[in-house]
């Protein structure tokens, strides 16, 4: 089996006193593994013959190398637990790591994805890997489909089971809960719910949205809804005092994200909700690109609406999409974007009047996505399982991790260096030299899989990522953009 060797292991030898690193001929030096050796006079040396390794032209191979399992009397990840310094810069503020998810642990669930033995998988800001369970989930619904041909009771008792599932991870209760097949339905549907008529008629959104929220409310002037955007400033941020400025008297409703999709800037929802409420204003929150990675809790965060798809960091895919709303809103919201499982009793086929359910289920529409249902319901109980604050405290790691990567290579990002105002994506800017989607496109041959946006590359690990992995696809863009 390949080892991937990094300037951590470097910096472990040379803790140790030792001035060669013995190696197979399979294995992989980064790059800056091999700067770092010949700055603290280290040598790579074949295991098979007394050969310098360092006399050989070595580059990142462009294949990712999977790492060597076997243990280490001290990991590179315990290196990066403080007991080295190394790759530190002063602009990037860490935040205490406890190591609640033990590398051996990492390990074990690394089995459970198949992708990650040959893909450094980075691109979780857009789509998460293949879990064995979310595969053997949708395999479960065609077999049954297959064998019992139609079995609308399971199916839909699935779909209310992936809705419990979510409840839980949001800490909700399942009747709180909506489905539907994206956000932009479910955000619609909350959307044209709204009276306008009245003096609070104002919808604050902001320019850190994804487009498909902002184009729904700007949608809904033409039904008196009068919207206003908060700016992101040249850092890419937004100062949470432009909330205090914005929500005023006249404001219905205020739209967030939690974390920016571009760069991964985090908002503090607690804070603008309480802004939000003391100001008469309805909070709707889009936690898609940080559901899974950092804990949410609808009522100690007192949000009155939560969207979320599942295909990020919920190890879902594409066609599902969840719903909270707080139950004392419920009532007072009459969606016209409906359809018969909107109903109290779906199965009443009644065509005469409107019974819309009294629970959040009132803004379901039609046939449920039920084979969705089936995979998302799997990822979810991955991430209940791991549990999103120990993932967490390894998102944070790894954010800061790749930070500091960024800075020693030389790179520019449009993310915070503050790690507290942060989610798991890095932006690396290519678009100087390199468009992101090309750069997508050529770290897919080199087995890494990143995400563009605009003029940049998004690095977002999950709690499955090493550190190295995150280095190796710092190594592929800098040697893209140096024409390597």
């Amino acid at each position: 089996m390949k080892k991937f060797y990094t300037a951590h292991d470097v910096d472990f030898y040379a803790a140790k006193g030792e001035s060669i690193i013995e190696m197979n001929r399979e294995d992989v030096i980064t790059s800056v593994a091999k700067e770092a050796a010949l700055k603290k006079g280290i040598r790579f040396v074949y295991k098979d013959e007394n050969n310098y390794a360092g006399s050989v032209e070595f580059v990142v191979q462009p294949e990712f190398a999977r790492v060597s399992t076997q243990p280490t009397p001290q990991t590179a990840f315990e290196h990066i637990a403080g007991k080295s310094e190394r790759r530190s810069y002063p602009q990037v503020k860490a935040l205490p790591y406890k190591g609640l998810i033990s590398e051996a642990e990492v390990e074990r669930w690394r089995e459970e994805f198949p992708i990650l033995k040959n893909v450094a998988h980075l691109g979780n800001c857009s789509q998460s890997a293949q879990s064995k369970r979310v595969l053997a989930s949708i395999n479960r619904y065609l077999e049954n489909w297959g064998g019992v041909g139609m079995d609308w009771d399971s199916w839909c008792q699935e779909v209310d089971q992936a809705k419990a599932e979510f409840a839980k991870l949001i800490n909700a209760d399942p009747d709180d809960i909506a489905v539907a097949s994206s956000v932009s339905d479910l955000v619609s549907s909350i959307a044209n719910s709204l009276d306008y008529t009245g003096k609070r008629k104002k919808v604050v959104v902001t320019d850190a949205e994804f487009p498909t929220v902002d184009h729904i409310w700007l949608a809904n002037q033409r039904h008196g809804a009068k919207v206003d955007f908060v700016s992101v400033d040249e850092k890419h941020q937004i100062d949470i005092s432009e909330y205090e400025r914005y929500i005023d008297e006249n404001t219905l409703l205020t739209s967030i994200t939690q974390v920016y999709y571009l760069n991964g800037f985090k908002q503090d929802i607690a804070k603008i909700a309480e802004i939000a409420h003391r100001k008469g204003s309805l909070i709707l929150v889009d936690s898609y690109q940080s559901l899974g990675t950092d804990p949410v809790d609808v009522k100690a965060m007192n949000i009155d609406i939560l969207v979320s798809g599942c295909l990020k960091y919920l190890f879902g895919i594409p066609g599902i999409a969840f719903m909270y709303i707080n139950k004392k809103l419920i009532q007072d919201l009459k969606p016209s974007v409906t359809g018969w499982f909107g109903q109290a009793n779906p199965f009443l086929f009644q065509t005469r009047y409107l019974d819309w359910a009294n629970k959040a289920s009132r803004f379901d529409t039609g046939t449920p996505p039920v084979l969705n249902a089936y995979a998302v319901r799997a990822g979810l109980e991955i991430i209940n399982e791991v549990n999103p604050a120990r993932i967490k405290d390894r998102i944070d790691m790894l954010s800061a991790y790749a930070l500091n990567g960024v800075l020693e290579r030389g790179l520019t990002t449009l993310s915070p260096f503050d790690v507290s105002a942060k989610g798991s994506t890095t932006a690396v800017v290519c678009g100087h030299k390199v468009d992101s989607h090309t750069m997508e496109g050529l770290l897919r041959k080199k087995n890494v899989i990143g995400s563009g946006r605009g003029d940049v590359i998004r690095i977002a690990p999950h709690f499955y990522t090493k550190p190295e992995e995150i280095d190796y696809a710092l190594d592929c863009i800098k040697s893209i953009l140096d024409g390597k």
